[in-house]
């Protein structure tokens, strides 16, 4: 078992555990909306922080856990866990032909997304398009200003130095992209950039 599959069973084994305390917390809201024991203020607060650390959970479990090969992931459920995110700074709009795809593609497409979003100091506008595992990400914003040593690892293998956790994602891309011979190519331009990824199913997990 590689080091980083041992990673990706520890992350799903944290959004198992963390997602259940999180949906209690859900019951006991709704109880307390139920009885009127708090303000419509403070209420709305909860629910919203609520509902991104859902989202956030979800999200997590599909970019950083195991994917099963077989496994396929709904472009819906897609949609639904990154507008529980994204939805202020950075939007992201699925246009997907498929209703569902690959759940390693999902994963890929998560990981490619969490990259991208480093790019964007002033938030921006994703849009992923395309189906039979050949995807593209159009990107619009006031600012693009990717890391380049990030991306030149990921591209590249160009080797990083002091990795921190906020960019982990870099890593787990360059690792999922080569354990399945899946290519990503990546324009940047002042206030653009685009990326393809030709996504394939690996083999083993």
């Amino acid at each position: 078992m590689n080091a980083q599959h041992l990673s990706a069973l520890v992350s799903a084994r944290l959004c198992h555990d963390l997602i259940s305390p999180i949906g209690a917390i859900g019951n006991g809201l709704e109880l307390l909306q139920l009885s009127g024991g708090a303000g419509s203020a403070e209420i709305d607060l909860i629910s919203d922080s609520l509902g991104t650390a859902m989202s956030k959970i979800r999200f997590f479990r599909i970019a950083f856990g195991p994917a099963d090969p077989e496994g396929r992931l709904m472009v819906d459920e897609m949609r639904e866990v990154t507008s529980g995110i994204y939805n202020n700074r950075i939007t992201v709009t699925w246009d997907i032909a498929e209703r569902d795809i690959p759940r390693s593609c999902g994963q890929m497409l998560f990981l490619t997304l969490l990259c991208l979003e480093k790019g964007l100091p002033m938030g921006g506008q994703i849009v992923v398009t395309g189906g039979s595992e050949c995807y593209e990400f159009s990107i619009t914003a006031r600012k693009v200003a990717p890391p380049a040593e990030f991306w030149n690892h990921v591209l590249d293998g160009v080797e990083l130095d002091g990795l921190k956790s906020d960019a982990v994602q870099f890593a787990l891309l360059r690792g999922e992209l080569a354990r399945s011979g899946s290519n990503l190519d990546v324009t940047f331009g002042e206030t653009e950039a685009t990326a393809r990824l030709d996504c394939k199913v690996p083999q083993t997990v």
